[in-house]
């Protein structure tokens, strides 16, 4: 069953503006929800955190006070996934990425050396992965897209439209055994350079 529809005339502007007019759109794909799961869960135990916290307190009011910049971080979060996409042209990636600072990331599909999927326990269980993206270049947009869903069918779409190197497969699909903790780099955004 196909899960991940080719790209037609549908995409929304937010992400068409990024294209070049002889450009064909072959993928395009919104980010999977999951990306938002670790704010969510900051704003939760924060809130569990202040309730205890205010009420030990002398001055609840700033207990709660700093408590705002936590839902307010999972709001922008959210409002930010409805325009986070990764595009996959005939010639180009694009990751989009953020709501009031737009991000867009491009890498030449020529320029792509190697591409590796990674799944962890998470990952599986829910349907996203991340996508590994490696690169002959020094200067490289985007190395990690995270929270991909239908991580295996965009894995070989992406393969397919590499241009064959001609010296063995660098592509790779990894299995995780445990699932990574939250890191700053987790919460941060789907695209992390490293």
């Amino acid at each position: 069953m196909r899960q991940v529809s080719p790209a037609q005339s549908g995409l929304p502007t937010s992400v068409d503006r990024y294209l070049l007019p002889d450009e064909r759109s072959v993928i395009a794909v919104r980010m999977h929800p999951a990306a938002l799961a670790g704010p969510l869960v900051l704003a939760c135990g924060g809130l569990v955190a202040v309730r205890k916290l205010s009420v030990r307190s002398p001055r609840p009011d700033i207990v709660w006070g700093g408590y705002l910049l936590v839902p307010l971080y999972f709001l922008r979060r959210l409002a930010a996934w409805p325009v986070s996409y990764l595009i996959v042209t005939d010639k180009r990636m694009v990751l989009t990425s953020g709501l009031l600072i737009r991000t867009a990331a491009f890498m030449p599909l020529e320029k792509v050396t190697g591409l590796t999927l990674q799944r962890t326990v998470l990952g599986r269980l829910f349907g996203y992965g991340t996508l590994i993206v490696t690169s002959a270049s020094r200067h490289q947009p985007f190395r990690k897209v995270r929270y991909l869903p239908y991580p295996e069918q965009l894995y070989l779409e992406i393969s397919g439209l590499l241009p064959q190197q001609g010296q063995g497969d660098t592509n790779t699909i990894s299995q995780q055994v445990g699932d990574e903790g939250m890191t700053a780099q987790d919460s941060a955004g789907p695209s992390q350079q490293e």
